[in-house]
């Protein structure tokens, strides 16, 4: 998973400094036929979720994957890993990686950076797990998943617990372990939405929300290079993920400098424009934790979001948050899998159709208000149960981190990105070969030459001309208008069952919504001179 911008081939991981990647562009894809479908992104694009998101960058190519594991042919095999599963690609891509390493190259460490795609949705696994995981639960005495999709998770948890183990084994037959740093990591909370079916408790909301459930984490780290007298122990000093790549920087030998802002800072103050600040990261990060001191962060604020900070132990928080509330120990689970067919969520807050966010109600958001701020002292409740704002010895500090967090978003970053444009969608098509990739000043880039027209079958074609509907006002706001309520429709297809009530599988790959035919009916329905709902 990059995720991380692809607009040039600067954003790329080549263009950050990688020398070899593997990978999808999006934040999420489909982990057996590697589109960017609905159930994946959430989202109906302009490009209408036609293409491929799997690509391979290195020295002598860079391009769209062209493997035989470019289909979903195998998601209902029964073998323990299929050779199409995505993250099975992604296995043998990091075991390969390892085993051709020179470790007689001391020169030229390995920086291997495996990010899973698991547990991401959507929620596929190898129907071999979805088998073994509740087998497993129910011989050790516990009884079976009431809840299909915190079985699916379960599944996929264990899937990826077995690639950390099969990673880990392949570093120690190399000779690699014992100096060898490994960082598990992630970069938000669980989504305790639909269809996303994550558990935070006992922490209070989850992902999109700036409660501890969305933006406390877990983490571990392991390998031969941590001191004998270090291991074991639970680091309770405050970590940002921000402080990942100045650790990295300082075990590499460089400098933990972002040079490239500094010289467009000179250019943004001749322009008079916010300059751009320097990397958040911590000196000495990683020794405090080895030590078990407090840390650099133990005496300062850390900026969360343009909505919520931490001075340790105290958090503020402020404005509407969705999911705020506390899931139960079991979640979820049969009870709540009804109150979400009866329209009381949680649903997901982030869909959207041809970059209309699609609205969701407070209720349905599991959205409460903390206004100018709700307050926490997380040292003595790390659930957040007891709002302190209203506490008059907390009056001087609750007004001292407002000021504090308005400071911190005088300077917050946040550019233009703009709308997704329909040459975009056709670079990829001519460019990238049907699959996402870099499509601004990319002479050069691609290993193979564009296609052209001709090159094209008849259903890219229709591809196409039917994304260049979306550019009509007529077709768009259509789309929009109704695309929104089918959007949600389908993402209710893909929601938790009631495995008490309901028949249970693990559904591989979720029908794909036929976004092409959809397009036609609007665009037929325009020339008739009505718009009506279209039936997706």
């Amino acid at each position: 998973k990059w995720d991380a911008g692809m607009a040039t081939p600067h954003h790329t991981p080549r263009g950050r400094g990688f020398d070899d990647s593997f990978l999808y562009y999006q934040h999420a894809n489909d982990y057996w036929n590697k589109k960017t479908g609905i159930q994946a992104t959430g989202e109906i694009t302009t490009c209408l979720n036609t293409f491929f998101d799997l690509m391979v960058e290195n020295d002598t190519y860079r391009g769209p994957y062209r493997g035989a594991a470019l289909t979903d042919a195998c998601k209902n095999s029964e073998e323990r890993t299929p050779y199409c599963y995505e993250e099975k690609m992604f296995e043998e891509r990091s075991l390969e990686i390892i085993g051709n390493h020179d470790t007689s190259d001391e020169e030229k460490p390995l920086f291997l950076f495996h990010a899973f795609h698991l547990l991401h949705t959507p929620l596929q696994i190898p129907n071999y797990y979805y088998k073994m995981i509740n087998q497993s639960v129910v011989e050790q005495g516990g009884t079976e998943f009431d809840s299909n999709n915190r079985r699916l998770l379960m599944a996929m948890t264990k899937y990826m617990d077995d690639t950390v183990k099969n990673l880990t084994d392949a570093l120690k037959a190399k000779g690699m372990w014992d100096n060898t740093l490994l960082v598990f990591t992630t970069d938000n909370g669980g989504p305790i939405y639909e269809p996303g079916s994550a558990n935070n408790f006992p922490l209070r909301g989850g992902k999109y929300s700036d409660f501890e459930g969305g933006v406390r984490t877990n983490t571990f780290i392991s390998g031969g290079f941590i001191p004998k007298e270090s291991r074991g122990r639970v680091h309770d000093g405050v970590v940002s993920i921000s402080d990942w790549y100045y650790i990295f920087s300082e075990l590499a030998g460089v400098e933990p400098q972002d040079k490239e802002a500094e010289a467009a800072n000179v250019w943004l103050k001749q322009q008079g424009l916010e300059t751009l600040r320097p990397i958040d990261g911590k000196p000495g990060m990683l020794q405090s934790i080895f030590e078990g001191s407090p840390g650099p962060r133990s005496n300062e604020s850390l900026f969360l979001s343009s909505t919520a900070i931490l001075e340790f132990p105290y958090k503020l928080v402020t404005g509407k948050q969705p999911y705020m509330a506390h899931t139960g120990p079991l979640f979820p689970n049969c009870t709540t899998v009804a109150k979400f067919e009866s329209g009381y969520g949680p649903d997901f807050v982030d869909a959207s159709v041809l970059e209309r966010k699609v609205a969701v109600s407070d209720e349905a958001a599991w959205r409460g208000d903390c206004s100018d701020g709700c307050l926490f002292n997380l040292e003595e409740d790390p659930s957040e149960s007891h709002d302190l704002s209203k506490d008059p010895s907390q009056q001087e500090r609750l007004a001292r981190m407002i000021t504090t967090l308005a400071d911190f978003n005088v300077t917050l970053f946040v550019p233009e990105r703009g709308e997704t444009h329909l040459d975009t969608c056709f670079s990829m098509m001519f460019n990238g070969g049907g699959h996402f990739g870099p499509f601004v000043d990319i002479e050069g880039y691609y290993t193979e030459a564009p296609r052209t027209v001709d090159d094209l079958d008849e259903h890219e074609k229709i591809q196409m001309a039917l994304m260049t509907t979306t550019t009509l006002k007529s077709i768009a706001g259509a789309a929009q208008e109704y695309g929104s309520k089918f959007l949600m429709k389908f993402l209710e297809k893909t929601a938790d069952k009631c495995c008490m009530t309901q028949e249970c599988v693990s559904g591989p790959s979720a029908a794909p919504v036929d976004l092409l035919e959809a397009f036609k009916q609007l665009e037929k329905q325009k020339h008739q001179g009505a718009i009506e709902e279209v039936v997706i």
